[in-house]
């Protein structure tokens, strides 16, 4: 099979430069990886670039949001590390996706010894799936709209404190509302005090909507050919060079409509 259809249109099977395969989606119109490599890019930009390893060493449970299941790639490499660490500690793993058939595609082709139950939450309003993984790992995934499913689970209080951000949802030019300064302010009311933030993105305009709703932001080095990526964080202070830099771009913060 090299493509097939979900509740948003098609989705072309791409195999990446690491051997690990990821999507292109017809409806944004953009793959959910950067082609050099699918698991070596979330290794590189969100176990990493969270400090994955280091919540791992605490011996204190955590909390990870992954905004936009995709593939599944970021729930794989996250059980991959704490296999490989032995871990003991409770894990909370949150995400939301949009296209309830991608997600399930993904579970079966991504990881597939994986069972999790569709459970209808939240007075059924709210589309999850989730179950446990080696006893210390539990996995909760929203269906629709991440700005409607997520505000909800968290008043339903189905979600903890977030100690972790993948923020890799598609492009901010192809999703924007999943960029903007209000949905960086509401990470900000669900996170832990330390809470990290990785994204794959430099984008000036994702940067000034992360100031604007109170982060810290940093440059960080870029997976393969990209230069950089962003890192964010709530107790730290963005450098006055990269401020400056923010500033002489007439690029906007994006904002909601």
């Amino acid at each position: 099979m090299t493509e097939f259809k979900g509740i948003l249109g098609k989705y072309k099977i791409i195999e990446t430069e690491d051997k690990t395969e990821t999507v292109w989606s017809e409806y944004f119109n953009e793959a959910c990886h950067n082609l050099s490599g699918a698991y070596e890019e979330t290794i590189h930009n969100y176990i990493l670039g969270c400090s994955i390893p280091d919540l791992i060493a605490r011996k204190k449970g955590f909390a990870v949001l992954d905004v936009g299941f995709g593939v599944g790639i970021g729930l794989k490499a996250l059980m991959d590390r704490m296999a490989q660490a032995s871990i003991k500690q409770n894990v909370n793993y949150y995400s939301i996706e949009l296209d309830e058939e991608l997600l399930q595609w993904s579970l079966n082709k991504t990881l597939p010894g994986l069972s999790l139950e569709r459970k209808v939450l939240a007075g059924n309003n709210l589309i999850c799936y989730r179950g446990t993984w080696n006893e210390h790992l539990k996995i909760q995934i929203f269906v629709g709209d991440g700005r409607v499913t997520l505000p909800l689970a968290h008043a339903s209080k189905l979600i903890s404190p977030i100690d972790a951000i993948f923020q890799d949802a598609f492009s901010p030019k192809k999703n924007p509302t999943l960029w903007s300064t209000e949905w960086f302010l509401f990470l900000k009311d669900i996170s832990a005090p330390n809470v990290q933030l990785a994204t794959y993105s430099s984008s000036i305009s994702i940067r000034k909507s992360l100031i604007g709703a109170g982060w810290s932001i940093e440059n960080a080095r870029g997976f393969a050919l990209k230069r950089t990526m962003t890192r964010a964080n709530l107790t730290g202070t963005t450098s006055p060079e990269l401020i400056l830099q923010l500033s002489r771009s007439p690029s906007l913060e994006i904002k909601d409509k």
